[in-house]
């Protein structure tokens, strides 16, 4: 009897050690504790950077008060148009250096944390870097699976499509740096643009090719590898556009003096109206911004 209740005493410490263990051990796989549910990437617009790592101008509303579990992160480039400005480079240049710095910190995140999900929001040249990037992972080019991608909010996309899910009033044009060819494949139903109707680099009429030219020529100033036949696409496109409406003498006349004066008058009032600027007053929706908008769809990502 002595024996029997030895043995089932031991037993029993065994089991209660074995729980104590199973309880206190971490579990294989698990992420560090510190991992955020949704890691959301912020790419500012041009002349928007910030030295300390700070979300400041059209993005910092859109990123505040996304909640505990919801880590924001401000991608870092040189966000210019010019290689004469302090520190500068070329568009292309400068654009690709926030698609390469973007992808570089979700493939960190996700190999340390792989439960966390990757958002993004660009503005301007900072959300046509995020396009890119966004394009890239729904056709399974990207940095990270479609799987790891919670969504994307797009604010004044100089590649924006008419195909591209649009927050807002409907709209004619498109974005003077052309669509990206594709779309965003797996991840459209969670990638959306918001455009002003004024604002010319992501609603360019398509029938101003001075201008969309001009974007052609700064989206390949620097060329990304991936999208080179993206380019060569619009290219083909504005010619054959130009030649349909009305025969090879129209790229001529688009050309002239007289066209090509018109449409930088129509730039310059479009630079003057503030337009590409007006995204915290602009509603989307009766009584709701585009930053709100951006904001709240952010929330409830995580």
């Amino acid at each position: 009897m002595r024996l029997r209740r030895w043995v089932s005493a031991l037993a029993a410490g065994v089991v209660a050690a074995g729980t104590l263990t199973a309880l206190t051990s971490p579990v294989a796989g698990a992420d560090p504790q510190d991992c955020p549910e949704l890691y959301v990437l912020a790419i500012p617009g041009t002349w928007e950077k910030s030295a300390d790592a700070q979300i400041r101008g059209m993005l910092a509303y859109p990123t505040t008060g996304l909640g505990s579990e919801t880590q924001t992160q401000l991608v870092g480039y040189n966000a210019t148009a010019f290689p004469w400005e302090d520190g500068g480079s070329i568009y292309g240049e400068s654009k690709a250096q926030a698609v390469a710095n973007t992808e570089g910190l979700a493939i960190a995140m996700t190999k340390r944390c792989p439960g966390t999900k990757i958002a993004l929001i660009g503005y301007s040249q900072g959300a046509d870097a995020a396009g890119d990037v966004a394009a890239d992972i729904g056709t399974g080019h990207g940095a990270i699976a479609p799987a790891k991608f919670a969504g994307a909010v797009l604010i004044s996309d100089p590649r924006r499509s008419k195909s591209d899910a649009l927050i807002g009033p409907s709209l004619s044009g498109e974005g003077n740096g052309g669509p990206r060819q594709g779309g965003f494949g797996w991840v459209k139903n969670r990638t959306f643009t918001i455009c002003e109707p004024d604002d010319q680099y992501c609603n360019v009429p398509r029938d101003y090719y001075v201008s969309r030219i001009a974007g052609y020529l700064a989206e390949t100033s620097d060329p990304n590898p991936d999208q080179v036949a993206q380019y060569q696409l619009e290219a083909v496109a504005i010619v054959g556009e130009l030649i349909t409406q009305g025969g090879p003498g129209a790229l001529v006349d688009e050309l002239s003096n007289e066209k090509a004066r018109a449409q930088i008058v129509a730039f310059n009032r479009f630079l003057q109206s503030g337009s590409h600027g007006s995204y915290a007053d602009f509603e989307v929706q009766p009584g709701v911004t585009a930053l709100q908008w951006a904001q709240n769809y952010l929330a409830g990502l995580a």
